[in-house]
């Protein structure tokens, strides 16, 4: 639903469009009104109007002050004017402001109606394009690293029916050996197979390559590498297409090192059309909280900060001794750590300490009591607890998987 104001000099013009229009089916919510520019603005500055609707001829600011405004300030809000006769130099000015239309006084309300009909439908159709344009940003920003997973979390309603809490994650990149192939064709076909078990997203990456982003509890990647096989030979493009699938990375801040992978094998000496290459199985991805951490870059303070979890992971690592010996507020460090390395201290210590439980679950015989204490768990049932829903098995499951 959208917002209108309604701007004339004449309370009865406002009061006659606001009572004439159907306006609610239209798409229309909310109506405001004003009186001149002016008001107009301070409207305008409250709410977000989609549709301005006014006069051209106002006392104190008129319609074509109003508009210069409102493009300076808010430019997608889409305008029909109301003119009256001999204003059509007003009505040609206006449009060089990008008015949706213009309407000539006396009102017909069945001409009004279906200009604002018109305008409606213009405004759902930028609403689309907007929201797909930014669904498409988070996409590439989630590929190349440079989104946090706090921000993912919340951005993930506008990437459709995806579950981005999956457990495993695999960036399959695709790009043409022929001009002739439409790689978009190639993927509508393949995706809704790849959906019966997958979730499955797409967008086309900063260097030209179509990368489908495949989540889910396990990646069979043979298994999806078959499907794109036989839908390239379905669309007789087997020899003109080339296809590249990452590690399968666990947690979906490690999807940049799959998506990685897959560019790193299609950029090097040009592989032969109609495969579909797969990086090593050896190099599946793990949740490791170094992963993604230029730690040459980072500053000096978080350095230390990462060496301290490092050292003292088995003992008891606390933010406020960190702080304290370092001069350093905990709100700082805290604002620090997650800026430089996109994840909370925290859950960096957390993440460090399952890490090494989890090696040594699977190269020694140790009790999962033990390994708990090691690691600096102070309670087995809390360590069994983090761990299972860090790796979606108890330990002793995940030990007698993976020795």
């Amino acid at each position: 639903m959208f917002q209108v104001l309604l701007c004339d000099d004449e309370i009865s013009v406002t009061n006659f469009l606001k009572n004439s229009i159907p306006w609610e089916s239209l798409g229309i919510e909310n109506i405001h009104t004003a009186s001149d520019g002016r008001e107009a603005l301070a409207v305008l500055e409250k709410n977000q109007v989609d549709l301005l609707i006014t006069d051209i001829r106002m006392p104190r600011m008129d319609g074509l002050e109003l508009l210069a405004k409102v493009r300076q300030t808010t430019p997608d809000t889409h305008c029909i004017l109301l003119t009256a006769y001999g204003e059509f130099e007003y009505a040609k000015a206006a449009f060089r402001l990008g008015v949706d239309n213009y309407l000539l006084k006396p009102i017909q309300v069945e001409e009004l109606t279906e200009t604002i009909e018109n305008t409606v439908e213009n405004m759902y159709l930028h609403r689309k394009n907007q929201e797909v344009l930014f669904r498409e940003n988070i996409l590439r920003r989630w590929l190349t690293g440079s989104i946090g997973e706090d921000e993912l979390g919340e951005r993930s309603s506008l990437l459709g029916d995806i579950n981005i809490y999956q457990r495993s994650y695999c960036a399959v990149c695709m790009s043409k050996a022929e001009h002739s192939i439409s790689l978009s064709a190639f993927t509508e076909k393949c995706v809704p197979e790849l959906s019966r078990v997958y979730d499955c997203l797409h967008v086309w990456d900063n260097q030209g390559y179509y990368v489908l982003i495949v989540s889910g509890k396990e990646i069979d990647r043979e298994q999806l590498a078959g499907v794109l096989r036989q839908t390239a030979r379905q669309l007789d493009i087997s020899d003109k297409i080339r296809i590249a699938a990452g590690a399968v990375a666990e947690q979906s801040e490690n999807l940049c090192v799959s998506y990685q992978g897959a560019v790193k094998l299609l950029s090097s000496p040009e592989p032969p059309a109609g495969t579909v290459q797969l990086v090593p199985d050896n190099s599946r991805i793990e949740a490791d909280p170094d992963a993604s951490i230029d730690y040459v870059n980072l500053s000096p303070i978080i350095q230390k900060a990462i060496d301290y979890i490092h050292k003292e992971y088995a003992n008891g690592v606390s933010i406020k001794d960190f702080c304290a010996k370092h001069t350093i507020t905990t709100a700082y460090l805290g604002y620090l750590f997650k800026k430089e390395t996109n994840t909370f201290f925290n859950n960096y210590l957390n993440t460090y300490r399952l890490e090494k439980a989890r090696e040594q679950l699977v190269n020694s015989q140790e009790k999962v009591n033990t390994i708990a204490e090691k690691n600096g768990f102070t309670s087995t049932s809390y360590f069994i607890t983090s761990f299972k829903k860090y790796t979606g098995m108890s330990p002793q499951k995940y030990r007698e998987q993976n020795q």
